[in-house]
């Protein structure tokens, strides 16, 4: 188990670089594309484009680090009102049901991925495989984060929420 925890870890902290990294890509673009517009009247074709696809990818990747810290935005005022171990499997459900979604979008996300290679962006010239990959990509990753999530909290006992602040009180 603790293989998995720290492959998952090692997932997120790459999941996180790299969107902020692709963030920061978008910031400079969109900033060059508006210095290059409004200061010299002049633009360039592909900025808005790359950032559209960058944007696709950061809410795909980042997806999968907020699973991994439980940071997905959920209603949770009645979780004190349940005992511990009828919300354990209360979250197990839940978990099995994304699952279930995430991996019907990585399936027919990457069906059209495929269909879609074969045309071209209009601005960047790329194959639309790659802004459409991000789809199989994102669920693939944040079903690997639920699993590992779910086996964590099955394991503990408790629930990953308790598992979650009890990590953060210690690293403080």
């Amino acid at each position: 188990m603790n293989t998995l925890l720290r492959c998952t870890e090692a997932i997120s902290r790459v999941a996180s670089v790299v969107a902020r990294l692709m963030l920061i890509v978008v910031a400079i673009s969109l900033l060059l594309q508006v210095i290059l517009r409004f200061g010299f009247s002049y633009s360039l074709p592909w900025p808005e484009e790359a950032a559209r696809y960058l944007m696709i990818w950061i809410v795909m990747i980042s997806a999968s680090h907020l699973v991994q810290n439980n940071e997905l935005v959920r209603v949770d005022f009645l979780d004190l009102l349940w005992p511990k171990r009828l919300l354990i499997w209360r979250n197990l459900a839940f978990r099995a049901l994304m699952v279930a979604m995430f991996v019907l979008i990585a399936y027919y996300g990457w069906d059209q991925a495929e269909f879609s290679a074969r045309r071209n962006t209009a601005a960047l010239q790329i194959s639309w495989f790659w802004p459409y990959l991000a789809i199989p990509v994102g669920a693939v990753l944040v079903v690997i984060q639920l699993i590992a999530v779910t086996v964590r909290e099955l394991a503990s006992g408790q629930p990953i929420e308790e598992h979650i602040s009890q990590m953060q009180e210690t690293a403080q």
